[in-house]
């Protein structure tokens, strides 16, 4: 590889062309970094004192295509984006100029005297746009583009008509020069003296020595929006021969971004990570951002490249199928069940889905299969959502799933498969199930609202309905001020009546009145026109028979639905042979030992949902952390019991004990009970009981002084003596940097590794005689990228560096910084799903022009000094606010509720608000936000 500092324009003169190969991405930079490239031009170009500005690198390799023609052809590893533009630039000044034109630069000599030089357009094209001596043929041109961007440019330098499908960015691109040109306080000298301080890094690289997939990684590490899919594309097909090259995109690979147009640009991710996955199911499914590195091991290991591709645009079609099954898939039954199943929202199950879906193209299982497959996978997730079982290891469950089966019996092996999970993976039975639709509140999770009552309504029905124009409506109202009638109505426990029931499965169903029924007597709501009388509803019949709407009625009508739910979403069968597995397994169980779920018998939704939010975070202080259900309580260790929880369904509540003495726990609530005198079932000598409702945060930061105050008394065998010389002095530099950070840093060490913080903040594994520094960050999403350099990203949001160096502590120090200051300010521990949308939005409001101010707990978005959303952010969801009337909303998924009180200082009453908890709620929010960007007048891109 040679590299040398060059002048972009000399660069581009001579008998030379760029080639861009078809695998590389399409000429993708948007109107802010060509405002960029033309501001730092400028600047250069009018400021006598600026020698050059540094441009970036140009990679090539030379290609030798041409060998009966003086034209030395170079394929382009990297740098076409900033080639593009400049060519761009260069073809916008040509045409400025026209047959006529010229710009007159002047230089003074060392002697006082003066020159001029003279620059027109055809100077530009001979020099810097095409190869003059090469006409009629493809050397005729210096820039080579790729795909469907050649053509257009070539068109362009040519003069003649523009082809029949153009390539977009380059004529906007084009037409943002022409316009700046155009601007009459432009001196077209600057412009052409910035150009020639252009400076690029001239990476040349050799034939048979260097690899140019390495180098084009390190390049595009960092920079401009290189999806994972590029890297992907150019990984798979850099190293084969053009025709080989060319055959396998036309193919396969267009095929399959054709199928992603259009779409989130990370659904391609999303897809190949399913796709892994599948493939291999043993894994630890891959972070959207770590796609490309899990892909490329995957693919060396696999060795057959064109194999590979094919089998991924194979299965590609397939996955574009249960993306949008409205738009792709043909059999009106299946495209059906997808739809039900894609209202659910829940993306976790999508491996599966892909491999039961390729089973029925492929002739493995029939339409009959296939349908009560996808009915079976919808009833588990919606049964897990209404009894509050959070996602824990779903997305290791789905990817195994298909090897549990036998294809003989798919459906059987399936149910029982799903039959027998357990404990939080558990396919939830009838009676949790019912308990759940009596009582959850439904109506806060519109999605799951709308679902279920539109499910309920089109069950068994040949002539289903959308819900189009329909909306969520409270048979008993809302308001707080209810009418004298609903006060008779609902007796003197009126409120109580409200706030117990308002929200629930039997006071909820559809209209098309909301609006006209509002907050009416009931018998009014029922006769009026539009009323439940008046209704084509199946979901209202019940309401058009009654005099009266009460507790009583309320409670009848969950029932009926609830009873009608078990059908709608039904149960397992199980097989006998997997019943007589269970069977004997209870009855092998050695007396005392229990399951967690034996723990959570009887326990309330509410109860169940505070003890998994609990558990959750409990598993993840620490990677060694381990879970022990025992006869009587559960026991969370490491090296001994930290923790340990007794399930109290009669008391509806959790009793915990934490391992360390009171007199050395700091609890500033007062909560924490002192039990090292009373005797109890537990090991801890400090007590919690905890409710539903109650802040786990705060009970986890205590859990954690437990953890630390037990991994610092485990004797330990670690001494600076047993490490080698080198990781010694490593480690003593990397702990004096701790101290000077924060000298009330606690450390504790065991034979396994050394504990810093309370509680944990990071960890020294010991690993063959050197330190391994690990760490995981309270919100990684709001550090910036460049705190992640040298650290490798593990699972569960941690990152780790070696100490094999006392230099190693410069490296690790400024990530180390951030995160403790992120323990200082008690930043919540978000999840993956929760960190990965709220990124979302901010690139969507982004790329609509808003201005994003972010805070450890809260966004706002502005378009110009109007902020136009808000949005709150904690462990499990986002709250999201619209400077939108929520009544004028096209809202088809029924997503959030009106905010008509108490609202923010400064916005209208009636906007929009919601709670949303997972990344493919982005889909459906984008519509939202581009009506309210549209509305706060700013120009949507």
């Amino acid at each position: 590889m040679k590299a040398k500092e060059s002048k972009l324009l000399k660069f581009l003169q001579g008998e030379k062309q760029f080639f861009v190969p078809i695998y590389q991405r399409t000429y993708s930079w948007l109107r802010p970094q060509c405002e960029q490239y033309w501001h730092d031009l400028l600047s250069a170009g009018r400021d006598a004192r600026v020698d050059a500005h540094f441009l970036g690198a140009v990679v090539y390799i030379g290609r030798g295509v041409y060998t009966a023609s003086d034209v030395s052809q170079m394929l382009v590893i990297d740098g076409q984006q900033r080639l593009t533009t400049t060519t761009l630039l260069l073809l916008a000044l040509a045409r400025h100029l026209g047959s006529e034109g010229e710009i007159l630069l002047t230089s003074e000599a060392e002697d006082g005297s003066v020159s001029e030089t003279r620059i027109t357009a055809a100077r530009i094209r001979e020099n810097h746009l095409i190869n003059r001596h090469e006409e009629g043929g493809d050397g005729f041109y210096k820039l080579m583009l790729t795909q469907s961007d050649r053509e257009t440019l070539r068109r362009l330098l040519d003069g003649g008509p523009l082809p029949e499908t153009p390539s977009g960015r380059v004529l906007e691109n084009l037409a943002f020069f022409e316009e700046r040109l155009n601007d009459e306080s432009v001196d077209l000298r600057d412009v052409y003296r910035g150009l020639q301080k252009l400076v690029i890094v001239d990476v040349a690289l050799e034939q048979g020595k260097d690899n140019p997939q390495l180098i084009f990684e390190s390049m595009n590490s960092t920079g401009l929006d290189l999806k994972q899919a590029d890297l992907i594309r150019n990984f798979m097909l850099m190293g084969l021969e053009p025709k080989a090259q060319t055959k396998l995109y036309n193919e396969y690979w267009k095929p399959m971004e054709d199928r992603f147009a259009g779409r989130d640009p990370q659904d391609f991710d999303r897809f190949v990570r399913d796709y892994l996955s599948l493939r291999v199911p043993t894994s630890t499914p891959a972070r959207l951002d770590q796609v490309y590195a899990s892909f490329k091991r995957y693919a060396l290991a696999q060795g057959d490249m064109s194999g590979l591709v094919q089998d991924l645009a194979e299965m590609s079609r397939y996955y574009a199928a249960i993306l949008d099954p409205a738009g792709v898939e043909k059999d009106a039954d299946v495209r059906r069940a997808l739809l039900e199943l894609a209202a659910l929202k829940l993306d976790v199950a999508f491996p599966f889905l892909l491999q039961v879906y390729a089973d029925w193209q492929q002739g493995v299982i029939g339409k009959p299969e296939v349908l009560q497959v996808l009915r079976l996978i919808e009833s588990y997730l919606f049964r897990r959502s209404v009894t509050g079982i959070n996602s824990q290891g779903l997305n290791k469950l789905f990817p195994d799933l298909p090897r549990r089966l036998d294809r003989a019996e798919y459906v059987q092996s399936l149910q029982d498969a799903l039959f027998e999970l357990k404990t939080y993976l558990r396919f939830p039975r009838d009676g949790e199930f019912r308990e759940g639709l009596l009582h959850r509140d439904l109506y806060q999770v519109k999605r799951l609202c709308a679902y279920t009552l539109l499910k309920l309504e089109n069950h068994s029905h040949k002539e289903p309905i959308s819900l189009g124009g329909l909306t969520i409506e409270h048979v008993m109202p809302q308001t707080e001020n209810l009418h004298a009638e609903w006060l008779a109505m609902l007796g003197p426990d009126a409120e109580g009546v409200q706030s117990r029931y308002l929200h629930t499965l039997g006071n909820l169903t559809l209209t098309g009145y909301n609006s006209e029924l509002s907050a009416r007597p009931f018998v009014e709501k029922r006769d009026m026109i539009g009323g439940f009388k008046d209704s084509h509803l199946r979901l209202n019949a019940d309401l058009a028979k009654l005099d009266e709407w009460n507790e009583a009625q309320i409670q009848a009508r969950a029932e009926r639905l609830a009873d009608q739910a078990v059908k709608v979403w039904p149960a397992l069968e199980p097989s006998e042979e997997a019943r007589a597995r269970a069977d004997e397994k209870t009855r092998r169980t050695p007396r005392g030992e229990r399951s967690v779920e034996d723990h959570l018998g009887g326990a309330s939704t509410e109860l169940r949902e505070l003890f998994e939010d609990v558990r959750e975070g409990l598993l993840v202080l620490h990677e060694d952390v381990t879970e022990h259900p025992l006869a009587v309580y559960i026991g969370y260790k490491v090296g001994t019991n930290f923790c340990d929880i007794t399930v109290q369904p009669g008391a509806n509540n959790l009793r915990c004990w934490l391992n360390l003495p009171y007199g050395k726990l700091v609890d500033q609530t007062g909560r924490a009970r002192d039990v090292t005198s009373i005797g109890h079932h537990g090991n801890g000598d400090v007590e919690i009981v905890l409710r539903p409702g109650d802040d786990v945060e705060w009970f986890l930061e205590l859990a954690g002084q437990a953890l630390a105050y037990q991994v610092a008394r485990v004797p330990t065998t670690l001494s600076l003596d047993t490490l080698s010389p080198e990781a010694g002095a490593a480690l003593g530099v990397f702990e004096q940097a701790l101290l000077d950070l924060d000298p009330a840093l606690t450390r504790g060490a065991t034979k396994n590794y050394i504990g810093y913080g309370r509680p944990v903040e990071l960890i020294g594994l010991l690993r063959a005689g050197g330190v391994l520094v690990e760490i995981q960050p309270r919100d990684p999403d709001v550090l910036p990228e460049e705190l992640f350099v040298g650290w490798e990203a593990r699972s569960k949001d941690r990152w780790a560096l070696p100490l094999d160096s006392t230099e190693a502590t410069a490296r690790a120090m400024p990530l180390i910084r951030a995160v403790h200051s992120q323990f200082e300010q008690n930043l919540a521990y978000r999840e993956p799903a929760v960190r990965q949308l709220v990124r979302s939005l901010r690139q969507l409001f982004r790329s609509r022009g808003a201005e994003v101010k972010s805070s450890p707990s809260a966004d706002h978005y502005l378009l110009g000094d109007r902020d136009v959303a808000r949005l709150w952010i904690n462990r499990g969801n986002v709250f999201l606010a619209l400077r939108h009337p929520y009544a004028t909303l096209e809202n088809p998924q029924l997503l959030g509720q009106s905010r008509d009180q108490d609202g923010l200082v400064g916005w209208d009453p009636g906007y929009f608000e919601g709670r949303f908890d997972q990344p493919v709620d982005l889909s459906t929010l984008t519509l939202l936000v581009d009506q309210v960007v549209g509305a706060n007048h700013a120009p949507v891109q």
